[in-house]
């Protein structure tokens, strides 16, 4: 599988923001691993690009009640 790397930044992105947003990107399809650096307020996300998109990515934070930047 080729996967690909998706650093979204997120405004607001605090400690208590990554575990709900964890879990929204793991039950997500195709994504294949999450990290965040709360001091730069990203999400660092790799994902197949067959299965999935950054937009569609995306609107899981948005979905989430964050703002992307």
């Amino acid at each position: 599988m080729n996967t690909k790397t998706a650093i979204i930044s997120i405004e607001d992105l605090t400690d208590t923001a990554v575990p709900e947003l964890t879990e929204a990107f793991n039950s997500s399809p195709g994504v294949t691993e999450v990290d965040f650096s709360v001091e730069r307020k990203v999400a660092v996300i790799e994902f197949d690009p067959e299965v999935t998109s950054v937009d569609a990515l995306m609107r899981v934070v948005l979905g989430k009640g964050y703002k992307v930047l």
